[in-house]
This record gives structure tokens, C-alpha cells and sequence, in this order.
């Protein structure tokens, strides 16, 4: 079929006396810089490139020639779609040595969160950056200055872009190996100018992930930034994974932590019709009935403490399934005989329940690597001023001659998981980090600060409450 010559659809070549094309660079325009190199924006080939150069008055300085050398040859050698691409090192007459790199279209990471991006675009820019981190630290190269302004945020796609590699450094660098960071993001063997390793990176990448996320991946955040590099994670790797195993958990836990709970009821559901089955065979229906009560209220107050749990921690969902927890045989026990049996076991689940809560902490504890100890230690308060007040409730249904065995259990209470979980050595230091010193020392924001005493004043207004409520529960007694 031939074309129609009317057709102004019909496609065809562009002669080239209708474009100029140049091979020079033109189009200059100046970008926020700072230090000793000057960046500029400039067009060549109808491509944008960014122009890093010495600024005038350094450039007849041999470190800083050298230093700009440097930064090219580590830079050239990085093909990652999430580093900012080095093409070529060229006297450029209009501005002298300098190297030519991608041009971006983005913004700064900091910007970026002040568009409140969602879940989702945080979590892409963590495991993209991750990612680079993994891969420049392959090449072994060091990057000394990861922060937020370093790290663009493209405008299609909301990918990452890692600039500035101009004090980064590697192990075939013999030269150039003086102190270089920003203090803000800088690890603690940088300020005191001791040896750096990819570690350092890591450091720094746990206060950027505290950025994105303030309130998610605490044990990962804490580790990052652990004084001793020794102690952090070993690769941006192994960041990875743990990130991938909290969000694991994060999945699956309410769902875990609902069956649990529906398990538990079906148990009491049970264990209340056996204990009705048992008071249809007694003689006197009144002391029946009076006895019956006292053993609904006990189911009633437990499965009221089994509910209130946050969440069942692996270890106890793990010995659910294998049949080692003992609160079906406990629950059993539990029959009209004897009043001061019912608290005794009444206790003993308690007991069970308060270890059940605490233990995923142990681990924490054990290690020294508790985030905030003014939060654990709130937590362990409020719950167990929540056992002694069922205790000392418990204590009102006994007759008046058994209550003096459990006057001062309460007491025992604390003095067992005071001991089991102190917050002070031998000598009086204490153990592990109150966030008013970590603000202080810069290592948590005003933000993060201003959040964790809004959280620290609403569990002491907890704790008072609980505490007069305790006061007249032992009253009564």
C-alpha cells in the first residue's frame, strides 16, 4: 500500500542541518558545594553531567590535585544503579581537571523524609542502600561519609544514589590516609583516629536507618552502633538478614500470638467444664456454689492475664507445641479442696506468666545490649505491680488465719526479679544506657528524645496508678 504524501503522521529522518549536536560542554550552571571542590551542571552530547572541580583557590594545590585523582580512580572503577556513575577525569578548559559524573534528577535523603514517604519507599531505600554499602565494600573501598545530604533520592522511582566518595579510601591507597569524616554520622574510631574498616560505614548506616525508621528495628539500630566496632555487624550483609527476619516477625507474631490466645481459651473453656462437672457431685450445694465462685473468679483473673500479654514470645509458642508448658496441668490442679492451694497455684502461673513476658528480653539482658533501660525496666515494673495486686486480691477470698502466709509474697515478688535483673554493678555504674546520656552524646536525635520522654512520662503515670491501687488492695488485706 503506498504512502500517502498528505499524511503528516508519516515518520521519517531528521536531517541534521535541524539539530547541532556539541562536543564540548556547555551550558554551565553552578551547584550548592562545599568544601574544596566546586560541582557544576553542564550539558555535552544532549546529556547532562555533573562537573567536579577544584575551587579556585585550591586548585594549585598538589594534595588537593591528588586527592581529586584519588577520588576518581575509586569511583571509576564502581558500576552500581545505586552509585552515582564516574565516567571519565578530563581538562575541561572553562574549569581545568576535573571528573565528569551522571547527573541525577533528585533530592537529598533528607528532603525526601520531609515528604513523609511511606513504609514501603522507606524500606526500598534501606535495602538499595544496603545494597551499595555491600558492593563498595566488596571493592574494598570505605566510604568515611555516609549521611543523608550523600545520599540522592532519584525523582522517577524513588531510587538510591550514594555521592561523594571524596574521602573515601581503601587498602591499595598508601596515601591520603588523614582523619576525614562529618561528626555528626561519625563512628567513635573516626573522632579518635583510630583504624576504620567497613564498620565504620555500618555505623553510620545505623543512624540513617534510625532516620527512616524511628521506631521500628531497635535491636538492629543499637547494634550498628555499638562503641566498640568489634561488636557491630560484620558486613551490610548481615544487616540485611536481620532487617529481614524483624519484618519475618513482625508478620507473624500477631498471628502466632492469636492462635496462642485461642488455644488458651479453648483450654479454660475446658477446664471451667470439668471444675462445673466436679461441684454437681458434692453434698452441700451451698459451700458447692461459694467454692464454684471463687474458682470462676480464678479462671476469670487468669485468662484475663493470659490476654493482656502483648505478644507470646517464640520460646513459649515453642514449648506450647512441644507440650512442656505447664499451664494445662497447672490449670488442673487448681480444684475446690483447699483455698490456700487455689493462691499457691494461682501464684505459681502468675510466676509463669511474668518469666513468659520477660523472656525475650533474657537474651537482651544477658548480653549488655539492652537499647534503653528506662524502658525495660518500666516495663518489668508495671507488670509486676499488675501480679501483686491479683495476688493481694487473690489473698482477700482466703480466711483470715491463711492470709498472714502471703503478706509479704508481694515483697518477695520484686526482691526475686529486682536481684535477677539489676541495673547496677558491684560498684554502683550502671549497667547499660539511659537515653538522656545518649542524647547528650548525640547519638540519638531531639526527635527520637523528645519521643522516648513523652513514652517514659506516660508508663510513670502507669506505675503511680498501679502503685495506690496496690496500696489499697493491701489495705483491705
Amino acid at each position: 500500500m503506498p504512502y500517502n504524501n498528505c499524511d503528516i503522521s508519516t515518520s521519517g529522518p531528521v536531517l541534521p542541518q535541524q539539530f547541532h549536536v556539541s562536543d564540548r560542554f556547555t551550558d554551565f550552571s553552578e551547584l550548592p558545594s562545599k568544601g574544596y571542590c566546586r560541582l557544576v551542571k553542564a550539558q555535552r552530547y544532549g546529556v547532562w553531567n555533573v562537573l567536579k572541580c577544584q575551587k579556585a583557590q585550591y586548585s594549585s594545590d598538589k594534595q588537593y590535585q591528588e586527592m581529586l585523582s584519588k577520588e576518581f580512580n575509586l569511583m571509576v572503577g564502581l558500576n552500581h544503579p545505586n552509585i552515582v556513575r564516574t565516567y571519565r577525569h578530563e581538562h575541561i578548559p572553562e574549569l581545568g581537571e576535573c571528573i565528569v559524573m551522571e547527573y541525577v534528577e533528585g533530592r537529598t535523603l533528607s528532603d525526601f523524609l520531609k515528604e513523609n514517604p511511606s513504609q514501603t519507599q522507606r524500606k526500598q531505600v534501606v535495602h538499595e542502600l544496603l545494597d551499595a554499602i555491600a558492593y563498595f565494600h566488596k571493592k574494598q573501598i570505605v566510604h568515611q561519609d555516609l549521611k543523608p545530604s550523600n545520599i540522592l533520592i532519584t525523582h522517577d522511582g524513588n531510587h538510591v544514589k550514594i555521592i561523594d566518595f571524596g574521602l573515601s579510601d581503601s587498602r591499595a591507597y598508601a596515601i591520603l590516609k588523614e582523619p576525614a569524616y562529618t561528626k555528626a554520622y561519625a563512628a567513635p574510631e573516626q573522632l579518635s583516629g583510630r583504624e576504620i574498616d567497613n564498620r565504620t560505614d555500618l555505623y553510620a548506616f545505623g543512624l540513617i536507618l534510625k532516620q527512616l525508621f524511628p521506631k521500628r528495628y531497635g535491636r538492629v539500630i543499637h547494634k550498628c552502633l555499638q562503641p566498640q566496632k568489634e561488636k557491630r555487624f560484620s558486613s551490610a550483609e548481615t544487616i540485611s538478614e536481620a532487617i529481614q527476619h524483624t519484618d519475618l516477625k513482625r508478620k507473624w507474631l500477631p498471628l502466632i500470638a492469636g492462635s496462642l490466645l485461642l488455644l488458651l481459651g479453648l483450654v479454660l473453656f475446658f477446664v471451667h467444664l470439668i471444675i462445673l462437672g466436679n461441684s454437681t457431685q458434692k453434698e452441700a450445694p451451698n459451700k458447692q456454689v461459694a467454692e464454684q465462685e471463687d474458682n470462676n473468679i480464678l479462671i476469670k483473673e487468669y485468662q484475663q492475664a493470659q490476654t493482656t500479654s502483648v505478644e507470646a514470645p517464640p520460646s513459649q509458642q515453642a514449648k506450647l507445641k512441644s507440650g512442656e508448658m505447664p499451664i494445662q496441668q497447672n490449670m488442673n490442679a487448681i480444684t475446690e479442696d483447699d483455698p490456700q492451694e487455689l493462691l499457691e497455684q494461682y501464684i505459681q502461673n502468675l510466676n509463669f506468666e511474668f518469666d513468659s513476658i520477660m523472656r525475650p528480653f533474657e537474651k537482651e539482658f544477658k548480653e549488655g545490649t539492652i537499647l534503653y533501660w528506662e524502658r525495660f525496666h518500666n516495663h518489668k515494673t508495671i507488670t509486676l505491680y499488675k501480679m501483686s495486686i491479683h495476688i493481694q486480691q487473690r489473698r482477700q477470698q482466703l480466711p483470715q488465719n491463711k492470709q498472714a502466709s502471703f503478706k509479704n509474697y508481694a515483697g518477695d515478688l520484686w526482691n526475686r526479679y529486682a536481684a535477677k535483673y539489676p541495673y547496677k554493678d558491684a560498684k554502683g555504674n550502671s549497667l547499660y544506657p539511659y537515653y538522656n546520656n545518649l542524647h547528650e552524646e548525640g547519638k540519638i536525635s531531639d526527635e527520637e528524645y523528645a519521643r522516648l520522654r513523652e513514652e517514659d512520662a506516660k508508663d510513670v503515670a502507669k506505675i503511680n496508678r498501679l502503685s495506690e491501687q496496690l496500696r489499697i488492695e493491701t489495705a483491705k488485706n
